[in-house]
């Protein structure tokens, strides 16, 4: 790569934006011709100028551009307004917009973390979905040189080590890309207003309750007055630097990423304690950053968060795990498993499901209930999302409910009932993962644990006159992540038994 050009952070060294910006892109290679671009725009300044940039760019560059805005909520009527203001200027440009939102506050409640935190995994997730479903290529975030800056004396004060310090890329996995990450927030200000681009202002930015605002606000301008007046330049610099030496570690943990860990989903990664266990201590922090990165989660992981990683590696129990707030980390058996945050259903959560026909669970399940004839269940493929059940032994009303302690099922073969949850470890299924699966009950029985084993006496003999058929689907991202998790260890202890057997 032709070394880069020094940030712009001066409004003096701003001639044409649109074409210093255009090169960068090309010179760093975001885009490829034809490509589809989700731009992520808040309606605050940043994002309204890469909006603009990327919008002035686009026909040389061969872009076709959507819009995506994520309505956090933390406002009232503000964040109504910013919704409102994003969706009016993606309609003026012509440009598809894509709106998406979610309960910040609860979402930090519930995971114990910061708002800040909390509304980032949101957003980005929704990012990511909204460009997954829609079929774009890349994600342009706004971040900017100053951004950059701000987040390397964030994580220096909370002790991160070299991989924290090297900062954001101008290209990240999942096709994000950041095309003003060299630019600074004055040029970008001084751009706007000489091009009369309305933007929205957050009043949140300026209060000193944020430590983010305190160092921009504080900390910043203190060191450039009394130690370095091109101090922002010169951390940019250095973090540039300490990229491409990050390019050779990074090629270290990639080939050992290929021995140690897998991923098994999107959201779930696995890996070897044997064999992490076995690698030189840094290389096992860099592992396990590497994980959360494959998982697409912006997760900042402090020294102590780290040892804690560290320590369930080393146990030598199973069954433990820590939280990081946007993932969870537990230990089964010999394998460390990543996964993203799953928060559990409700307690006591249940659905009753009383007449044939289509039904939603408040968790995001969807059940296709059907009677049918005894011929037609029979010719059918087997499918894990649908069963057929012995009508006469399994009666409406059913219950999809979750775990409960002290569960009893009778697995579909086996000589009696048994505790549920020892035909869930004998199954494979994590303890992580148990309280998520839903069950369905008819008089008091379980007769499905779904997407694993239907029950003995639910089963369709040579006897059945009556068939009532179940189809489940997960329905909302939170199923979907269980469900492919569910179907991922299955598959894998298959392929596992394959080997086996030789």
């Amino acid at each position: 790569m032709l070394k880069r050009p020094p940030p712009l952070f001066e409004v003096t060294a701003l001639s044409d934006l649109t074409s210093w910006v255009g090169a960068l892109v090309r010179q760093e290679e975001l885009f490829s011709p034809g490509d589809r671009v989700l731009v992520a725009v808040s309606g605050g300044p940043d994002s309204m100028a890469l909006l603009q940039l990327l919008n002035r760019l686009s026909p040389e560059l061969d872009l076709a551009l959507g819009v995506a805005h994520f309505h956090h909520g933390l406002r009232g009527q503000e964040s109504d307004e910013d919704a409102a203001f994003v969706a009016q200027e993606a309609q003026k440009l012509g440009l598809p917009f894509h709106l998406g939102g979610g309960d910040v506050g609860k979402e930090a409640t519930e995971r114990k973390i910061s708002l800040q935190m909390a509304a980032r995994g949101l957003r980005l997730h929704f990012l990511q979905e909204t460009r997954r479903v829609h079929g774009y290529q890349k994600l342009a975030l706004g971040h900017t040189a100053d951004d950059q800056v701000e987040q390397f004396f964030l994580r220096l004060l909370r002790g991160t080590g070299l991989d924290g310090l090297k900062g954001m890329r101008f290209r990240s996995p999942e096709g994000v890309v950041r095309p003003l990450l060299a630019v600074g927030k004055e040029v970008l200000m001084a751009w706007l207003e000489s091009e009369n681009i309305p933007y929205r202002q957050d009043a949140s930015n300026w209060s000193r309750r944020y430590l983010r605002n305190r160092v921009r606000l504080d900390l910043l301008p203190e060191l450039a007055r009394r130690y370095n007046p091109r101090l922002k330049t010169a951390i940019w610099r250095l973090m540039s630097l300490l990229q491409e030496d990050e390019q050779l570690l990074a090629s270290l943990v990639t080939q050992a990423w290929g021995d140690i860990g897998r991923m098994v989903s999107r959201d779930f990664a696995v890996i070897s304690l044997p064999k992490l266990v076995a690698v030189p201590i840094g290389l096992q922090k860099r592992i396990l950053r590497y994980a959360m990165g494959k998982l697409n989660l912006e997760q900042e992981t402090t020294s102590g968060q780290m040892e804690s990683l560290l320590a369930l590696a080393r146990a030598q129990k199973s069954g433990g795990q820590v939280s990081l707030g946007l993932c969870q980390v537990a230990r089964a058996g010999h394998e460390l498993h990543i996964r993203r945050h799953l928060l559990p259903p409700p307690a006591n959560a249940e659905t009753v499901i009383s007449t044939p026909g289509d039904w939603h669970t408040a968790e995001g399940w969807r059940f296709l209930v059907s009677r049918r004839p005894v011929s037609e269940a029979e010719s059918a493929l087997p499918v894990p999302t649908t069963v057929h059940l012995d009508g006469e032994q399994v009666a409406l009303p059913l219950r999809v409910r979750y775990f409960r302690p002290g569960d009893r099922f009778w697995p579909q073969g086996a000589s009696g009932t048994r505790k549920l949850q020892d035909f869930l470890v004998d199954s494979k299924i994590p303890r992580w993962l148990r309280p998520h699966l839903p069950l369905v009950e008819s008089r008091g029985r379980i007769v499905w644990v779904v997407g694993f084993r239907v029950a003995e006496p639910a089963k369709i003999t040579p006897a059945t006159r009556k068939v009532l058929t179940l189809q489940a689907q997960p329905a909302s991202p939170y199923t979907t992540q269980v469900w492919e998790s569910m179907r991922a260890l299955q598959s894998e202890a298959e392929a596992g038994e394959r080997r086996r057997r030789g």
